[in-house]
């Protein structure tokens, strides 16, 4: 292990990352071992460079090259360096090298990196820290054909504006209900600090919406601590999907949603053995002022051209339609044994990945402050809390991951006894490489099949707010439309075979997929949802991922229901892997009901 870690003599200087986040300050370093002399940027741009061979068949790389070179602005040096968790002059580290290397990889404008040393003496080295970006100007064009063909996401964005990390964009998203047009702003280095800073505004189908959040995550697993700050307010439309046999297809409850939240964190321990304490205040607002002659139906999901409903049917929302306004102070705890190993071609197709292995366990509790509302302007207190579970390991040709969250609130007083708004999710993940060969337990070579089993379970209990899920769509089962089969909790299985075909020609990878989705739903209490029974799917779809190398894949997929006539009723949507690592294992739908959480903010999926 380097001197950083476990030799007392060795200090770091004040000038550099690893000083502010691993190690005690002083003027001098005095190492056991060897010193890092001096650091070289390798930062290449989307694509290598290609020789004038004349050769025809090259004409599409080069043009690429050509392409990438006047439109694409390569990240900064500057930026890369800001991101390493050590400096010239600082102690040989290979645990920092490592982290350093995984942070890059982390950062949504890197397709690659790798960060290694060169020994030139018998006490110093060189650190090479080479990256590849990924293409980052993104007309983002994804239609579905469910039916009848859509356009359900167009957007216009820079994720590296001119090298600096800034995302600038503009997009119109258009799923059901949902019509957000807005602009976003992002940077993960404000005012030149560690900082992630983004804001975003627009508006919906109802109303407008506004968001901002200033972060400053845990650096790796070195970090000591984290700070996370948010505010959002949303004036939008809360779907209900109806039942097959109805008359119309969906019901709009329109609803103004105001959170706001912040929290200090502080990591006590060393990598791989953490102790996590927190605390910070929250609050939210949700109304529903124009309940019940605002609530609409809707027929053949024409969300442009709603109907007023009828007091029967606003009726059927009651249970969900009550005003909360409350303010909280929230303490957490966990403890954190982590590690990280480095997999090829799990979600990416023929990219170097980093898989968590290890435990987590996280706990919020929170409690009212001053006079809360709630329905019918009551003012009793709660406690409402969170618990969050991971799990990991691997083997040499294996890798499993799970996790579990559960949040829930208990009333203090007043006439409301007993657990509500209880939100359970768990997740499961098994991929399978056979023939996977091992060298320094990082794959030598892309396997061409990757087997996937993805197991997640959603569901909620006693929901005093808005909630629902549906069995159907590109996070159920895929044969089914996202409208189709409302529930209160389900249970999807996914499994899949992930086939690399090659790069073609050397400007993207191509795979191919064969799936299958059985999942189960039942009624849960909520308005307009039924027991679904046992429901299947198949299908098969193309993964693309550009350039080649590049972690993230677009799917393109045509998917059936196993039912009678299921043939003739394609699915085709083109989104992301429904089952990812790199994306984790949150529910969309679900996220619609979560309650405020800072917690959730500083940690994501890490």
């Amino acid at each position: 292990m380097a001197c950083a870690v476990v030799v007392s003599a060795c200090v770091f200087r004040t000038t550099g990352t690893s000083a502010q986040e691993v190690g005690d300050a002083a003027v001098d370093t005095v190492c056991d071992g060897l010193v890092i002399r001096e650091i070289f940027v390798d930062n290449h741009t989307i694509y290598p460079p290609v020789a004038d061979s004349g050769q025809s068949v090259n004409r599409a790389e080069r043009l690429a090259n050509w392409v990438a070179n006047r439109v694409h602005r390569r990240t900064r040096p500057s930026l890369i360096r800001d991101e390493i968790l050590f400096a010239e002059g600082d102690c040989f580290d290979p645990f920092l090298i490592e982290e350093s290397a995984r942070i890059l990889r982390a950062l949504p404008f890197i397709a690659d990196a790798d960060v290694y040393p060169v020994t030139v003496s018998e006490t110093e080295v060189d650190i090479v820290v080479d990256t590849r970006d990924k293409w980052t100007l993104k007309l983002d064009i994804r239609p579905e054909f469910d039916e009848r063909l859509r356009i359900t996401h167009v957007s216009f964005t820079e994720e590296n504006l001119m090298g600096t990390g800034i995302l600038l964009g503009m997009y119109l998203i258009e799923e059901d209900e949902r019509r957000d047009v807005g602009l976003e702003l992002r940077t993960p280095r404000l005012a030149g600090t560690r900082m992630d800073g983004r804001i975003g505004a627009g508006r919906t189908r109802t109303g407008r919406f506004f968001h901002e959040s200033l972060t400053y995550p845990f650096v790796g697993e070195v970090g000591h601590w984290a700070f996370v700050e948010f505010y959002s307010r949303r004036e939008d439309l809360f779907r209900y999907a109806v039942p097959a046999e109805s008359d119309f297809s969906h019901v709009n409850l329109p609803m103004r949603t105001s959170r706001a939240a912040t929290m200090l964190a502080r990591r006590f321990g060393t990598p791989g053995d953490l102790t996590v304490v927190g605390a910070g205040v929250s609050w939210e607002d949700i109304s529903f002022d124009d309940y019940p002659d605002g609530v609409t139906v809707v027929s053949w999901s024409d969300f442009s051209n709603p109907d007023t409903a009828d007091a029967a049917t606003a009726g059927v929302l009651g249970t969900h339609v009550n005003r909360r306004r409350a303010a909280r102070l929230t303490l957490m705890a966990g403890k954190r044994n982590i590690d990280f190993v480095t997999r090829r071609g799990l979600d990416a197709l023929r990219s170097d990945q980093d898989v968590r292995v290890g435990t987590q366990a996280l706990v919020t509790v929170a409690t009212t402050l001053g006079r809360p509302t709630w329905a019918a302007d009551d003012d009793y207190h709660e406690l409402r809390g969170w618990v969050s579970l991971f799990g990991g390991a691997t083997g040499d040709s294996w890798v499993f991951n799970s996790e579990m969250a559960i949040e829930a609130a208990r009333p203090l007083g007043g006439e409301v006894g007993g657990m509500r708004d209880v939100l359970a999710e768990a997740g499961a993940y098994f991929y399978w490489q056979p023939g996977r060969e091992e060298e320094a337990g990082v794959s030598a070579a892309t396997p061409r099949h990757t087997l996937v089993l993805g197991m997640k379970g959603v569901g909620g209990w006693d929901n005093s707010l808005p909630f629902q899920l549906t069995l159907g769509g590109p996070n159920g089962v895929r044969g089914y439309s996202r409208e189709d089969l409302p529930v209160g909790r389900r249970f999807v299985a996914h499994m899949e075979d992930r086939v690399v075909l090659g790069s073609f020609p050397g400007l993207f990878d191509l795979g191919l997929t064969l799936f299958a989705d059985v999942g189960t739903g039942w009624h849960g209490g909520v308005p307009l949802g039924a027991d679904t029974g046992l429901k299947g799917a198949v299908g098969a779809g193309l993964r693309i991922a550009l350039p080649p190398g590049a972690r993230q894949v677009v799917r393109v997929d045509l998917a059936a229901p196993l039912q009678a006539g299921g043939l003739r009723n394609l699915r085709f949507r083109i989104g992301y892997d429904p089952v990812s690592l790199l994306t984790g294992f949150g529910d969309q739908q679900a996220r619609r009901s979560r309650s405020a959480s800072a917690a959730r903010a500083i940690f994501g999926n890490r």
